[in-house]
């Protein structure tokens, strides 16, 4: 490739990723000011991924572009899993408002106690089922999957036996409520 023909795939591709991110703003609740960040999520996604390109299969452009709307489904997958945290308690996201059909939000002491709460199942899990949880944290079962090598029937058993682990501890919906898991 002659440095012009990779100006101009260069330009096409933050092009592209310039286009896409502004038409994610809106959902998921991303913002103008997040489009920057896309951007280069998107086009950080395109460098990570560069090797897997193959010419024979598809060309560069249907390749960016598929690697870019992957990349968009897992941010907005991602952005709408940070909705649900805290075990269906969105008022404890930050910045979230209370929802008064849960009660009060949890006080500060109540949410240290949590997340020590989680540290300590963590570490008492195995290594295979504390790397699943690991990776799906920033993803899906299916991208976790791909990231541990390993079929995404065995992430689905993973997830079963890491609810019960959490379960078993006294984390889990009702954690928050009066005689919950604490």
């Amino acid at each position: 490739m002659t440095n012009s023909t990779l100006d101009n795939n260069l330009s096409a591709t933050r092009g592209l990723a310039r286009f896409k991110a502004k038409t994610v703003i809106g959902q998921g609740g991303l913002t103008a000011n997040d489009r920057e960040d896309i951007e280069a999520q998107l086009l950080l996604a395109i460098c990570s991924r560069a090797g897997r390109f193959n010419s024979e299969l598809s060309s560069l452009g249907t390749f960016t572009c598929r690697v870019m709307d992957k990349e968009v489904a897992s941010i907005l997958r991602y952005r709408l899993a940070q909705r649900r945290l805290h075990l269906g308690r969105p008022e404890l996201v930050d910045g979230g408002a209370p929802d008064h059909a849960y009660g009060a939000a949890p006080s500060e002491t109540e949410r240290v106690e949590f997340w020590l709460d989680v540290g300590k199942v963590m570490k008492a899990l195995p290594g295979p089922l504390r790397q699943t949880v690991l990776a799906l944290r920033c993803g899906s079962p299916t991208e976790a999957s791909e990231a541990l090598g390993t079929a995404r029937s065995v992430v689905y058993e993973r997830i079963v036996q890491i609810r019960q682990a959490f379960l078993a501890a006294g984390v889990g919906p009702a954690y928050f409520t009066v005689g919950g898991g604490r």
